[in-house]
Protein backbone atom coordinates (compact mmCIF):
# COMPACT_ATOMS: atom_id res chain seq x y z
CA UNK A 1 0.00 0.00 0.00
CA UNK A 2 1.54 3.69 -1.06
CA UNK A 3 0.92 6.41 0.72
CA UNK A 4 -1.91 7.84 -1.27
CA UNK A 5 -3.74 4.33 -0.92
CA UNK A 6 -6.59 4.29 1.95
CA UNK A 7 -5.69 1.27 3.99
CA UNK A 8 -8.19 -1.53 3.82
CA UNK A 9 -10.21 0.23 7.13
CA UNK A 10 -10.08 3.53 5.64
CA UNK A 11 -11.59 2.45 2.20
CA UNK A 12 -14.29 0.68 4.03
CA UNK A 13 -15.04 3.53 6.49
CA UNK A 14 -15.39 5.85 3.52
CA UNK A 15 -17.87 3.45 2.07
CA UNK A 16 -19.73 2.95 4.93
CA UNK A 17 -19.86 7.30 5.00
CA UNK A 18 -20.65 7.86 1.36
CA UNK A 19 -23.46 5.15 2.17
CA UNK A 20 -24.74 7.08 5.14
CA UNK A 21 -24.62 10.65 3.66
CA UNK A 22 -26.57 8.89 0.66
CA UNK A 23 -28.95 7.84 2.69
CA UNK A 24 -29.62 11.02 5.07
CA UNK A 25 -30.05 12.82 1.61
CA UNK A 26 -32.56 10.78 0.71
CA UNK A 27 -34.43 10.90 3.69
CA UNK A 28 -34.61 14.84 3.67
CA UNK A 29 -36.30 14.58 0.64
CA UNK A 30 -39.99 15.91 1.27
CA UNK A 31 -41.64 12.56 0.08
CA UNK A 32 -39.84 10.31 2.45
CA UNK A 33 -40.77 13.03 5.64
CA UNK A 34 -43.87 11.88 7.41
CA UNK A 35 -46.44 14.18 6.12
CA UNK A 36 -47.21 15.09 9.57
CA UNK A 37 -43.73 16.75 10.14
CA UNK A 38 -43.48 18.22 6.68
CA UNK A 39 -44.47 21.34 7.44
CA UNK A 40 -41.45 22.06 10.26
CA UNK A 41 -37.96 23.32 9.29
CA UNK A 42 -35.21 21.05 10.08
CA UNK A 43 -36.67 17.45 9.44
CA UNK A 44 -36.34 14.58 7.80
CA UNK A 45 -32.88 12.75 7.30
CA UNK A 46 -31.21 9.62 8.60
CA UNK A 47 -32.95 7.80 11.51
CA UNK A 48 -31.41 6.73 14.78
CA UNK A 49 -32.10 2.47 13.66
CA UNK A 50 -29.85 3.24 10.74
CA UNK A 51 -27.03 5.09 12.40
CA UNK A 52 -26.80 1.94 14.41
CA UNK A 53 -26.93 -0.43 12.14
CA UNK A 54 -24.14 1.38 10.20
CA UNK A 55 -21.87 1.64 13.16
CA UNK A 56 -22.51 -2.36 14.05
CA UNK A 57 -22.16 -3.17 10.53
CA UNK A 58 -18.92 -1.07 10.06
CA UNK A 59 -17.84 -2.42 13.44
CA UNK A 60 -18.26 -6.15 12.55
CA UNK A 61 -15.94 -5.08 9.63
CA UNK A 62 -13.19 -3.47 11.44
CA UNK A 63 -12.87 -5.90 13.98
CA UNK A 64 -11.68 -8.58 11.55
CA UNK A 65 -9.05 -6.45 9.88
CA UNK A 66 -5.61 -6.84 10.92
CA UNK A 67 -5.27 -2.91 11.35
CA UNK A 68 -4.71 -1.61 14.72
CA UNK A 69 -7.67 0.09 15.95
CA UNK A 70 -5.72 3.04 17.58
CA UNK A 71 -4.23 4.16 13.96
CA UNK A 72 -7.50 4.26 12.53
CA UNK A 73 -9.18 6.43 14.73
CA UNK A 74 -5.97 9.17 14.64
CA UNK A 75 -7.01 9.35 10.79
CA UNK A 76 -10.69 9.73 11.71
CA UNK A 77 -10.87 11.51 14.66
CA UNK A 78 -10.45 15.03 13.29
CA UNK A 79 -12.05 14.34 9.57
CA UNK A 80 -13.62 17.13 8.21
CA UNK A 81 -17.22 15.82 8.34
CA UNK A 82 -19.04 15.31 11.33
CA UNK A 83 -20.55 11.99 9.68
CA UNK A 84 -16.85 10.71 9.06
CA UNK A 85 -15.24 11.76 12.74
CA UNK A 86 -19.38 10.13 14.23
CA UNK A 87 -19.40 7.11 11.67
CA UNK A 88 -15.24 6.21 12.49
CA UNK A 89 -14.70 6.85 15.66
CA UNK A 90 -18.36 5.19 17.16
CA UNK A 91 -17.63 2.04 14.99
CA UNK A 92 -14.09 1.43 16.14
CA UNK A 93 -15.41 1.79 19.76
CA UNK A 94 -17.81 -0.44 19.12
CA UNK A 95 -15.41 -2.92 17.57
CA UNK A 96 -12.70 -2.27 20.52
CA UNK A 97 -15.47 -3.07 22.66
CA UNK A 98 -16.88 -6.32 20.68
CA UNK A 99 -13.03 -7.41 20.67
CA UNK A 100 -13.53 -7.16 24.72
CA UNK A 101 -16.73 -8.97 25.25
CA UNK A 102 -17.67 -11.17 21.75
CA UNK A 103 -21.15 -11.17 23.62
CA UNK A 104 -20.97 -7.08 23.57
CA UNK A 105 -24.56 -5.45 22.05
CA UNK A 106 -25.66 -2.29 22.62
CA UNK A 107 -28.36 -1.12 20.77
CA UNK A 108 -28.04 2.43 22.24
CA UNK A 109 -24.89 3.30 21.77
CA UNK A 110 -25.17 4.67 18.59
CA UNK A 111 -27.27 7.48 20.52
CA UNK A 112 -24.74 7.63 23.31
CA UNK A 113 -21.88 8.00 20.82
CA UNK A 114 -22.89 11.80 19.59
CA UNK A 115 -21.35 13.36 22.88
CA UNK A 116 -18.56 11.77 22.18
CA UNK A 117 -17.71 13.73 18.82
CA UNK A 118 -16.20 17.33 18.66
CA UNK A 119 -18.60 18.94 16.84
CA UNK A 120 -15.95 20.97 14.83
CA UNK A 121 -12.44 19.35 14.94
CA UNK A 122 -9.53 21.09 15.97
CA UNK A 123 -7.55 23.20 13.37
Amino acid sequence: MSKDEPSQADALIQDFLEGLIATDEEEKKPENIDPYFRHLEDVGGIHFWQLQQSIEELASALVNLDEDLDEIESRWKDHELFWGRYLATGAIEYARRWKEDEDFEDCEFSMDWFGNVEEDPKE
